[in-house]
This record gives C-alpha cells, structure tokens and sequence, in this order.
C-alpha cells in the first residue's frame, strides 16, 4: 500500500470515530506531560545542587590527618616527605598543598561599603592553598608583609547578596566589582575571648572567586600562610591538607582507597552531603514519574478500548477491503497508522503541555517566592533528549495499546463478514 493511501485512510478512520480517539489523545498527552514534567523538575534541580550549591569535582580527593591517632606507629603528619608519597601515588596527576592559618584572627569594620555605612565584626578563617589549584584567578600571588590575596567563594557571594545584605539593607554585588576591594584583618585576634597569639595588622585584598575556595572562610597563597604562622610562631611545616587530583574521575576511588590504607582520612563531607541530596531528589523524582507512566499505561488502555470499538464497527468495512485485493498486513498497518497517529499527537501535545507547565511554574515561584540564596531563574531542565522520550512514551503507549485490536482485524474472515 502507498503511503500517501495509507495516509488517506488513517484520516478518514480517525474522522470516523473522533470523539473516543480525541479522549486517547488527551490521556496520552497527559501522561506524556506528567512524566516529562515532573523529569525536568529533577534535572533542573539536580543541575542546581551540582553547579551552584554543592558543586563537587570529582576528580579531587582530599587527604587530612586522622582525627584520632593511637600512636602505635607514631603520629600520621603531612609534611613534604609525605605529600611526595601521595604524589608518586598511581593515577594522581597533581597534588596541592593546603595549610590553616594556625590562629584566630578578626574583621573589624568601619567605613563606606560601596556607598553604605557599615559597622560589623566578623571572625576569619584563612586557608592557604597552593596558587595552581585555582585555575582562571590572576594576581593570586604573595603580596609582601602586609597586604594578603584572598580568593572567595562564589556561594559565599551568594548568600551574602540573597541573605545578608537583603536583611540590612546593604548592596548586593558582582564579582568584578569585589576584585580589588580590601578589608582590614588582625591576626592573632578573636571576637570570641582574649588569645595568647601575637596580633598582626592586615590588608586582605579580593583578587578572584573560584568554587574551589573554601565557603567558611578565606582561600590565601601557601607562602604567605607559611609566613603568617612563622610570624606568629606556630607550626609552619606541616600541612593541614592535601588535594590529589586523579587523572580521570574513574580512578578516584582507587586513589581513595590507597589514601586511607596510608593511614590518612578522605575529606568528603561536602560530596557525601551532594551524594545523599542527590539520591533524595532521584527518589522524589522517580516517584513522581511514575505516575506519569501510570497515566500513560491507562492511556493505552483507552486507546486499546476505543482502537477496538473502531475495528468492530468497521468489521464490514475491512471485509470489502480484503475482498478488493487488501491483504492482512494492509488492514494490520492501517490499524497500527491510525493508533500511532494518537500516540504521536499525544506525545507532542504532552511535550508542549510539559513546558507550558513548567513555564507557568517557573512564573509562579518568581511571583510568590521570596528571594533566597542559590535561587534558579528556572527550576527545570529540557534537554533535547527529553523531547524525544516524550514522543517515545506516546508513540510506545499507542503500539501497546494497538496490539489486541490488530490482532482483532487481521483475524476478520471477509467471506464470513459479506455474507
């Protein structure tokens, strides 16, 4: 049979019995939009808690000393000598020294905060990381004795634009109006009580954001941590952590495993918390797609009822046809052409009704939400794939839903029905 026959006929068959196949249409689309929608939600969020919240590279692991050590085989330590071990570890591909500034030291300040008053004291936490581990910050270098580099976190920025300076009333601000800008720090000094550390007079200077840098605190160059804790007399040989970055992602847990067995531990909070974030979203979204599916399933089940109803109406109809030369597989693809037509009609309107609702969605949050950190211009991802599951999931729905009434039409005696 030609095609454009073909077409002919599966028109004039759906025109026959337009309302039960129109209800088909609209329990395919539904379904089809369900599924699709509740599938975006997840991406969408999953794509937020990767990028913006908890972004974890998964090439990176973390070695630090244990937390408890028996002593048995002296103290585990990250000294040079050590680092050189994990270096020379198979599949590492670099390795990046980090050591905690060891004292307390302080924010005081007093001043013109782009265009704002501001009065407020703040505790710092200063990290010195090796300059390569920051890739794309310029100028992050040791400064001389009294003006620090420090790289931020760009969730840091976050939270201060969508919390703190939304509560006081302060500017929100970029990244680049940040580089340059420089605040005052005395080290050796703690808002929290009286220490015993020697103070020392800072300027920190904003030289770039990277997701690498710490969020609790400030990321400075290694040397000039070094400094800072031989200034102040406290140990400036050993390191509070080292980062080794795996050559690919894949061979990370090997790296891990060679690390512990070392004696040290794996600083994996923040990728654990992602890991278990992430599973609860896969969770909610899978259950929710169910009954996108489940929709989809009753669906076929329509069509299969009115593909039926159509086929045992038009039994005289089939039986002319087989008798003017149609064989089987001709009344077969016909029947199969009419319920595909459904399923893809219905996937396409799913798919739209899909992304209506998340635009409507979208719009709504935007409205009635207030402005919270990490907050997305959209909660919702639609890769072009997701499309073409849409349209799968119809066109499936409507195959399954064909397969008894097929068989219902090929069965026809055309003698019998004529007679």
């Amino acid at each position: 049979m030609r095609a454009r026959a073909l077409l002919r006929l599966v028109v004039l068959g759906l025109r026959r019995d337009l309302r039960g196949l129109l209800l088909a249409v609209v329990g395919v689309a539904a379904g089809v939009g369900a599924l699709l929608f509740f599938l975006a939600a997840g991406l969408g969020t999953g794509e937020l808690l990767r990028t913006r919240i908890l972004p974890v590279d998964a090439r990176l692991i973390e070695a630090v000393p244990p937390a408890v050590s028996l002593g048995l085989f002296g103290k585990v330590e990250l000294d040079e000598a050590t680092v050189e071990e994990l270096a020379a570890l198979p599949g590492v591909k670099a390795v990046y020294r980090k050591m905690r500034v060891r004292a307390p030291a302080a924010c005081r300040f007093d001043g013109d905060f782009f265009g704002r008053r501001l009065r407020m004291g703040i505790e710092v936490v200063a990290e010195g990381v090796e300059p390569a581990y920051f890739e794309g910050v310029d100028r992050f270098e040791d400064l001389g004795e009294d003006v620090v580099p420090v790289v931020l976190s760009p969730r840091l920025l976050e939270i201060y634009n969508e919390s703190f300076a939304r509560e006081r009333g302060l500017p929100r601000l970029g990244e680049r109006l940040l580089v340059g800008f420089e605040f005052p720090v005395e080290l050796g000094r703690s808002l929290l009580g009286d220490d015993h550390h020697r103070r020392i007079p800072l300027r920190a200077r904003v030289v770039g954001f990277s997701p690498r840098a710490m969020l609790q605190g400030v990321s400075i160059p290694l040397e000039a941590a070094r400094k800072l804790n031989a200034r102040l007399g406290v140990d400036a040989s050993r390191y509070s952590a080292v980062v080794l970055q795996a050559s690919d992602a894949a061979q990370a847990p090997a790296i891990a495993e060679r690390v512990r067995a070392l004696g040290f531990e794996i600083d994996d909070a923040e990728r654990r918390l992602s890991q278990r974030v992430g599973a609860a979203v896969a969770i909610a979204t899978g259950m929710l797609s169910l009954l996108g599916l489940l929709v989809c399933a009753l669906a076929s089940v329509n069509i299969a009822l009115a593909l039926g109803a159509s086929v045992r109406s038009r039994a005289r109809e089939f039986g002319i046809f087989r008798a003017v030369g149609a064989t089987s597989s001709d009344v077969a693809v016909l029947v199969l052409g009419e319920a595909l037509a459904v399923g893809g009609i219905g996937g396409a309107c799913g798919v739209v009704g899909a992304r209506l609702a998340a635009w409507a969605a979208d719009s709504l949050f935007a409205a009635h939400l207030p402005p919270f950190p990490f907050k997305p211009e959209t909660f919702f991802a639609f890769p072009p794939w997701l499309f073409l599951l849409g349209l799968g999931v119809g066109l499936t729905a409507a195959l399954l839903g064909a397969l008894a009434p097929v068989r219902r039409a090929v069965r026809l005696d055309p003698a019998r029905i004529l007679a």
